[in-house]
């Protein structure tokens, strides 16, 4: 029997390199592995995969809650969104404790969109979110930067920075949706 070969890709936090574990989504996939997320803030329920299934959704991947690049990264996104696709719904993911997202609640307590968080989530549930989306950090609890799109559960648009250090281009993102929806 063959063993299952570990696809991984490079990424940089700035000099340092990192291997992202998963696949970088394919334009046109359907999201369909099973898998969940715990709420951590304007969120009563768990993210789940028919949460995201429905409509234009934004899926924002965050390695550290505390830090300012994931902090402005909440809030420059949804300031883009709520300009340029008001219709889109937008979940923020990150796999810091509930507590981390007390920041963001003081820098921005005006912001919407609900944060969601991978501790204390199953494994396997964890495995599966960071294969489905590629950006889980080999040998690491952590996830990398990541900005995803779908449409009714399809990948639209699909962007994880090469570098991770820092703030990842929103408005090019934003950009990128809006072309596909054309």
């Amino acid at each position: 029997m063959g063993t299952i070969r570990e696809i991984t890709r490079k990424v940089y936090l700035g000099d340092h390199e990192i291997s992202l574990v998963g696949e970088k989504p394919k334009l046109g996939r359907r999201v369909s592995t099973c898998f969940h997320a715990n709420p951590a803030r304007k969120a009563r329920a768990k993210l789940t995969l028919e949460k995201i299934s429905k409509g234009l959704v934004i899926i924002s991947t965050l390695p550290n809650i505390r830090s300012f690049a994931c902090s402005q990264q909440v809030f420059d996104l949804e300031m883009e969104v709520k300009e340029h696709l008001p219709e889109a719904k937008i979940f923020h993911v990150a796999s810091d404790p509930k507590s981390g997202w007390e920041e963001v609640d003081k820098l921005h307590p005006f912001l919407k969109s609900p944060g969601f968080t991978l501790d204390g989530v199953d494994s396997e549930s964890v495995e599966s979110f960071k294969q489905a989306f590629g950006v889980g950090v080999k040998g690491h609890k952590r996830i990398a930067h990541g900005l995803f799109a779908l449409q009714d559960g399809e990948f639209i648009v699909s962007y994880i920075p090469r570098q991770q250090y820092g703030i990842p281009n929103i408005k090019r993102f934003i950009r990128k949706i809006q072309d596909s929806l054309k």
